[in-house]
C-alpha cells in the first residue's frame, strides 16, 4: 500500500470586504423605501420584507446582522413575529429593533422588550440615531463572522498538520494491529498486508502479495466463494461488506475469521482503494454452534425451560416447550419477570427459595407449584431449579418445569381406587367375622360331641375345618388391622407386664405348631414395662411365623430380648433362612409386599401390621440381611420402656369377633 501525505488547499481570501445583511420588515413600501435610504450609506446588504410571514421566510434562507421591524402589521404583527424568531435556535440571537408610530405607552414599550427586542424606536426617528444603532449591530456581526473565519482557518491549519503526520501514524498503526489487515487499490488488487498477517500466515515481509496468493491461504472449500464475493464487492462498491471464511495459520490449522472490507475515498468522494481486516471468530463460532445444538435440544423437549437473572429475576431465555406450556410465544416471555410465571410466590418468598442455591448450600431445589399462563389460567408443574455460576458474573438460574396435570389426575384416580379398595376390604372383613365366629362355634361343639376322637373319620375332618377357620379368622383380623392403620384407628391397651414372660409364652405356643425348627430364646429373668400385651404378642407371633416359614427344616430361630437401660428394650428375631435381597428390604414393610413372591405363602400383611403397632408404641422396626441363602435375616424391634399414653389411640375398635 502506498502511503502519501494528503494536501489541502488554503481557502482564498474574499476579494471584497464582507458585508452584513439587514432585514427591514414593514407592510408599507414607502416606509421600506425610507429605511433603505437611511441605511444605504452603511454599505451593507438591505433585504425587504412586507409582512411577518415574509420575514420568517427570509430568515430560513440566510443570516442577518439586525432586524428592523414595524410593530403594527396585518397578519402576524411585529410582536408575534419576534416571538417566533426567538423560538428558533438559529435566529434567536439576532437583534430586533421595533419601529412604531402608534403607541408611546410605557406598557407597550415594555411589551416590545419582553418579546426579545434590543431597542424600541418611535416614529418619526432621527436617521442618524437609527443608522448608528444599526451600525453597532452590523459591526458586532462582522466581528463575529471574522472570528469564525479565523477559527476555521486555525482548524484547517491544525488539520493539515495532523494529516501530514497521519501517513506515518497510519503505517505504524496498521503494523501494530493485532489482527490481519490488507489494503487494495480501487480495482481490488492487493497492495499491502500488515505484520499480523505475516505473523499469522508465516510469510516474510518481501512476500509478493496478490489476490491469487491470498486465496492460497484460504480453505479450499471457501476460495471460490471468497473470490466471487470480493469481486462483487469491488465492482459494486459495496459499503462495509463482511464475510466469514477459514484462514490457514502457519502451523497448517484453519480457523474461522470474519473479514470486513470498507472502501477508501479521497476528499472528492472518489474511490481510491479498499481496507480489509480479519477477526478470529473460531472460538466464538464453535461456541455458537454448541449453543445452537443446545438450544435445538431444549426446544425439542416438552418441558418448560426458563433462564433468568438472579438480580432482576427477568427471563433471559425460554424454550419452545415453555411457550407451549404457558400459551405464549418465546418473544413475549423473554423480558418478563419470572414472578409473572411463578404465580404462587411473592418476591420475598421466591428469593428465600433461591438463597440456598446461590450460596451453594443446595445443588438444586425440586418443588411442586403452579405456573400462570398468559390467559390467567394455571397449570400444575413440578420444578427443578438450579443455579449456574458464570465466573465473575452474576450467573443465572435454570428452571425446568414439567406439566403434572395428567400425573395428578392419575394419582387422584389411584388414591380414590385405593380408598375404595380399603373400604371394601374393611367392610368385607368386618362382615366375615360373624359367620366365621358361628362356624368356629359349631365346629368346636361338634368336636366336643365326638369326645375328642380326632385321629380319623369325622373328628379329623372337623379338626381340619377348625384350623382353617382359625386361619381365615387370622386373615380377616389382619385385613381389619390394615384398615385401622390406614384410618389411624389402631388402638393400644397399655398395661404393665413382663416382656420376658411374653416372649417365652409365644415361643412355647409356636413350638407346638412347628416341631421341625429349633426355637431358642435369650431373655432376662424379668423385663417389666408398659405396652399393649396383645399387640406385642401379635408382633412377636408375626416375626416368629416368618422366621419359621423362610427357614429350612431343622433350622434354628433365635429370639433375643435385652434392656437398654431404663429407656428402652431391643427385641431381635434371627433365622437361618433364605435372606432378603437389599433392594427388597424396604418393600417387605409395605402392604402386600413380599420379598420372594408367593412361593412361601402369606399375603404380605404381617410386617406392615407389625410396623404400625411398633410405631404406635413410639418404637421402630427394621430388617438386616446379606441377602444370601443360609445366612438368614434378623428383624429388630426397639421400643420405649414405657409407652406414653398419648401414643395410644382412644377410638378403640374391638378386636373380638362381633
Amino acid at each position: 500500500m502506498n502511503f502519501t501525505e494528503p494536501t489541502l488547499e488554503r481557502p482564498q481570501e474574499a476579494a471584497h470586504p464582507p458585508r452584513a445583511a439587514i432585514l427591514m420588515v414593514d407592510d408599507h413600501p414607502a416606509n421600506l423605501l425610507a429605511l433603505e435610504a437611511i441605511l444605504e450609506p452603511l454599505g451593507q446588504e438591505l433585504v425587504k420584507a412586507t409582512s411577518g410571514e415574509d420575514a420568517l421566510k427570509q430568515l430560513l434562507q440566510r443570516d442577518f446582522a439586525v432586524i428592523l421591524m414595524d410593530v403594527q402589521m396585518p397578519g402576524l404583527d411585529g410582536f408575534q413575529t419576534a416571538s417566533l424568531i426567538k423560538q428558533r435556535e438559529r435566529t434567536r440571537t439576532i437583534p430586533v429593533i421595533f419601529l412604531t408610530a402608534l403607541s408611546r405607552d410605557a406598557a407597550h414599550v415594555f411589551k416590545g422588550y419582553a418579546h426579545g427586542a434590543v431597542d424600541y424606536l418611535l416614529k418619526p426617528f432621527d436617521p442618524e440615531i437609527l443608522r448608528s444603532k444599526v451600525s453597532v449591530f452590523v459591526d458586532l456581526f462582522l466581528k463575529e463572522q471574522q472570528l469564525q473565519r479565523q477559527a476555521a482557518l486555525l482548524r484547517q491549519r491544525d488539520r493539515e498538520m495532523l494529516e501530514r503526520q497521519g501517513a506515518l501514524r497510519y503505517r505504524r498503526l496498521t503494523e501494530s494491529l493485532p489482527e490481519p489487515m490488507w489494503a487494495a487499490r480501487a480495482d481490488g488488487a492487493l497492495t499491502y498486508a500488515n505484520r499480523a498477517w505475516r505473523d499469522y500466515t508465516g510469510h516474510q515481509e518481501g512476500y509478493e502479495l496478490s489476490l491469487a496468493a491470498f486465496l492460497q491461504d484460504v480453505h479450499p472449500a471457501d476460495r471460490e466463494r471468497m473470490r466471487g464475493e470480493w469481486g462483487e464487492a469491488v465492482s459494486m462498491q459495496v459499503q462495509g461488506s463482511a464475510n466469514e471464511f477459514r484462514l490457514r495459520r502457519k502451523d497448517g490449522v484453519y480457523r474461522w475469521h470474519l473479514a470486513r472490507a470498507v472502501p477508501e475515498h479521497d476528499e472528492h468522494g472518489a474511490l481510491v482503494g479498499w481496507l480489509a481486516i480479519a477477526t478470529d471468530i473460531d472460538d466464538k463460532r464453535r461456541a455458537e454452534e454448541t449453543l445452537a445444538r443446545f438450544k435445538t435440544t431444549l426446544d425439542a423437549t416438552l418441558d418448560c425451560v426458563l433462564m433468568f437473572s438472579p438480580d432482576t429475576l427477568m427471563l433471559a431465555y425460554a424454550n419452545a416447550g415453555a411457550a407451549k406450556q404457558l400459551s405464549s410465544s418465546v418473544d413475549e416471555l423473554v423480558g418478563l419477570s419470572v414472578l409473572e410465571v411463578e404465580s404462587a410466590f411473592d418476591e420475598t418468598g421466591f428469593r428465600k427459595l433461591l438463597a440456598p442455591l446461590m450460596s451453594g448450600t443446595l445443588p438444586s431445589q425440586t418443588y411442586s407449584t403452579t405456573h400462570r399462563r398468559r390467559d390467567g389460567t394455571e397449570v400444575p408443574v413440578e420444578v427443578v431449579l438450579q443455579y449456574v455460576a458464570e465466573g465473575e458474573g452474576p450467573g443465572r438460574f435454570i428452571s425446568v418445569a414439567r406439566d403434572i396435570t395428567e400425573r395428578q389426575r392419575a394419582e387422584t384416580a389411584l388414591r380414590l381406587a385405593s380408598e375404595a379398595k380399603d373400604a371394601f376390604l374393611a367392610a368385607a372383613s368386618h362382615e366375615l367375622r360373624t359367620p366365621l365366629a358361628a362356624a368356629k362355634g359349631h365346629a368346636h361343639l361338634a368336636l366336643l360331641k365326638l369326645g375328642g376322637q380326632t385321629e380319623a373319620g369325622p373328628g379329623k375332618s372337623l379338626q381340619i375345618i377348625n384350623r382353617q377357620i382359625d386361619r381365615m379368622a387370622k386373615l380377616v383380623e389382619d385385613l381389619l388391622d390394615i384398615s385401622r392403620l390406614q384410618a389411624g384407628r389402631l388402638s393400644l391397651e397399655l398395661e404393665p407386664f413382663d416382656f420376658s414372660q411374653l416372649v417365652v409364652e409365644t415361643r412355647d405356643r409356636m413350638a407346638v405348631l412347628s416341631q421341625t425348627h429349633e426355637l431358642k430364646v435369650e431373655v432376662p429373668e424379668h423385663l417389666e414395662g408398659t405396652w399393649d400385651r396383645g399387640r406385642l404378642d401379635q408382633v412377636l407371633t408375626n416375626l416368629l411365623s416368618n422366621a419359621i416359614r423362610y427357614s429350612p427344616e431343622g433350622g434354628q430361630v433365635l429370639v433375643r430380648l435385652v434392656a437398654e437401660g431404663d429407656t428402652g428394650v431391643h427385641l431381635s428375631v434371627k433365622d437361618q433362612g433364605v435372606g432378603i435381597p437389599s433392594e427388597k428390604q424396604r418393600l417387605i414393610f409395605e402392604r402386600f409386599g413380599r420379598a420372594h413372591g408367593s412361593k412361601y405363602g402369606g399375603l404380605g400383611l404381617g410386617l406392615t401390621i407389625s410396623q404400625g403397632i411398633v410405631e404406635q408404641h413410639g418404637g421402630r422396626i427394621w430388617a438386616e440381611s446379606s441377602g444370601q441363602a443360609g445366612q438368614g435375616s434378623t428383624f429388630n424391634v426397639w421400643l420405649p420402656r414405657h409407652t406414653a399414653s398419648q401414643a395410644a389411640t382412644t377410638t378403640d375398635v374391638s378386636r373380638t369377633p362381633s
